[in-house]
């Protein structure tokens, strides 16, 4: 299967939902396949996709078990309402996408940019955004239970009513990020300045419930 072939097919099958998908030459007949199942069946088990281009692509309620997409370009990506096993993130760019509702499990994002990206309500246990960019990200009512979240840059994050249960916060940026009603029990927050975040009715990692942010009358 020629490269330029297997593109253009799939450029005017999805062409109202992909702006660029795209391949490395090194990629095999195998990878091309499994992007291919990707795309036109959102199921993805043992895929090698590293590197793939699927800038703006539509790919809500995808089941991705085992994937490798390290280094992809995503951007603006719809994985709305997805199940994600064990999927490797690292280094990907998933800024400005939409993740809502989505359950992840074990999935590996370090230094994965998700800045500006939508995923309210949705289920990351025990994920691994260590260094990751979530800049003006809308994590509202999230679940990071356990999540590792050492130096990320949550600046200007919307984490209302967000659950950050035990998670490993070390290092990280939240100048400016919202907690309102937060849950921060048992999290590590060790060399973080909270002072310029709202803490309004979150609860701290020592049980404590913060008034920090809230107008008082």
């Amino acid at each position: 299967m020629k490269l330029t072939a297997f593109t253009t097919a799939i450029a005017s099958a999805f062409t109202a939902s992909i702006v660029t998908i795209g391949m490395t030459s090194s990629v095999q007949a195998q990878n091309a396949a499994h992007l291919q199942s990707l795309l036109e069946h959102r199921t993805c088990q043992r895929c090698e996709l590293s590197g793939i281009q699927a800038t703006g692509a539509d790919l809500r309620e995808s089941f991705l078990d085992v994937a490798d997409l390290r280094k992809s370009a995503l951007s603006g990506v719809i994985l709305a309402f997805s199940t994600m096993y064990y999927a490797d993130f690292r280094g990907a760019d998933l800024s400005n996408s939409d993740l809502r509702n989505t359950f992840l499990i074990n999935s590996d994002l370090i230094q994965a940019n998700l800045s500006g990206t939508n995923a309210r309500n949705s289920r990351w246990k025990y994920a691994d955004l260590t260094e990751a960019n979530l800049q003006n990200a809308n994590l509202i009512d999230i679940e990071l239970v356990y999540a590792k979240l050492n130096r990320a840059n949550l600046s200007n994050a919307s984490l209302r009513n967000a659950s950050l249960y035990g998670a490993d916060l070390t290092g990280a940026n939240l100048k400016g990020a919202d907690l309102y009603r937060a849950d921060l029990t048992n999290a590590n927050v060790t060399n973080v300045d909270l002072s310029q975040a709202n803490l309004c009715r979150a609860t701290m990692p020592d049980g404590t419930t913060s008034l920090q942010g809230c107008i008082l009358k």
